[in-house]
């Protein structure tokens, strides 16, 4: 994956990895809260496993630049209590959001193989938060312009 990275994009590669760590334990805590066997305690359980595995392939694309990876904090304060399915979902649609705009760095700062693992991301991303309500978007990633 650094085949068409240079040092210099390392400080994006590292946003992602710091994003993935926080998707990854809330994600955790979006499981915590559901009842097992529904479609969203499965939904939830995927998007643990998807995030974690992209963290693990961050984590190796910080070392093949020669940093070390930042490790995960012990906890990460959340926007809000999850308590329910709906509060849940409002947290999985938010690491979702906020995974989309760092995939969307990723893809703006890469060519090559690393862009379209990137864009794969941020395909997954945008895909997953609409899984959980979130509202469809023409850029997902990207942030409307205002004036």
């Amino acid at each position: 994956m650094t085949d068409e990275l240079e040092a210099g994009e390392l400080d994006v590669v590292e946003r992602a990895l710091a994003i993935e760590h926080e998707a990854v334990y809330a994600y955790g805590v979006v499981g915590g809260v559901l009842d097992p066997g529904t479609a969203e305690a499965g939904r939830a359980l995927d998007g643990y496993e998807a995030h974690r595995a992209r963290r693990d392939r961050l984590e190796d694309v910080v070392q093949e630049l020669g940093s070390e990876p930042t490790p995960a904090e012990p906890g990460y304060v959340l926007p809000a209590p999850v308590t329910d399915v709906d509060s849940a979902a409002r947290l999985a649609r938010r690491v979702e959001d906020r995974s989309a705009v760092a995939y969307a760095q990723l893809v703006g700062s890469s060519v090559g193989d690393v862009r379209a693992v990137a864009v794969d991301w941020l395909t997954d991303a945008a895909t997953r938060g609409l899984s959980w309500g979130a509202s469809p978007t023409a850029f997902p990633g990207l942030r409307p312009v205002t004036s």
